[in-house]
């Protein structure tokens, strides 16, 4: 009875021993549930982030951008420069996440969150543009618009739309995506063309009946009127085609 009850005693005293030598062994354990920040590795990812999206805002034209870094965990200390991955390092925009790694004095791997916004002025509607308009210049303007979830679906020079024609109904102050609008049809099906063969050098016109309709720089099938037989072209203009031999 007395030995057993020494051993119960030693066991306990070598079971708090073990929990003393593992709190202190293993500090990082809870380090991930801590919310202070690491001011020196959160500066080195708004460098690095920074960097990145500022290389990706000129590549676009533009120099207007914003990056909230969310607050980091308190990290576990690195011997070297944190190695630091981009979730989508070819547009880094939007909600990105920002993989961390650490090989020294031990492996650890962490996230950090950060949204993103970048600005382009955009083309909208100035005013409300009726189903199948024309558009001209007076129905546009440019707005200061963040492209984070666009994804290249825009406009940024008013040019690009003048002379298309309006798919559907675009409210007043709509950003305008190429599925919005659509080139006019320059050549209706059995209409009278101008058909306008090279060959070289050389150039020639004849009369033609289109045998689709087409806008600019469509290709359409034609019929030579001169010789009857039926050849592809691309549309060039207004009931004019051009092809060569």
């Amino acid at each position: 009875m007395l030995l057993n009850l020494k051993r119960k005693c030693r066991f306990r005293a070598e079971k708090a021993v073990f929990t003393l030598l593992l709190g202190t062994l293993l500090p990082v354990s809870g380090l991930y549930a801590d919310t202070s920040t690491d001011s020196g590795s959160e500066q080195a990812i708004e460098q690095f982030l920074d960097l990145q999206v500022s290389r990706y805002a000129a590549s676009i034209g533009s120099q207007d951008y914003h990056i909230r870094l969310k607050p980091l965990r308190d990290l576990p200390d690195c011997d070297e420069p944190l190695q630091k991955t981009l979730s989508d390092p070819e547009e880094p925009i939007g909600r990105l996440t920002i993989t961390l790694e650490c090989h020294r004095p031990q492996y650890w791997k962490a996230r950090a969150k950060a949204e993103v916004e970048v600005f382009l002025p955009l083309v909208v509607a100035k005013q409300t543009i009726s189903r199948r308009q024309l558009i001209k210049l007076d129905d546009l303007s440019l707005k200061r618009s963040n492209i984070a979830y666009l994804r290249r679906n825009y406009f940024t020079s008013p040019d690009d739309l003048i002379g298309q024609t309006s798919r559907r109904k675009i409210i007043a102050g709509k950003i305008i995506s190429p599925k919005m609008v659509e080139s006019p049809q320059l050549v209706q099906r059995n209409e009278e063309v101008i058909i306008e063969a090279t060959y070289g050098a050389m150039t020639a016109r004849m009369k033609g009946i289109a045998l689709e309709s087409g806008a600019k720089g469509n290709t359409i099938r034609v019929r030579n009127l001169s010789s009857n037989k039926e050849v592809f072209a691309t549309v060039t203009g207004k009931q004019r085609v051009r092809t060569t031999f």
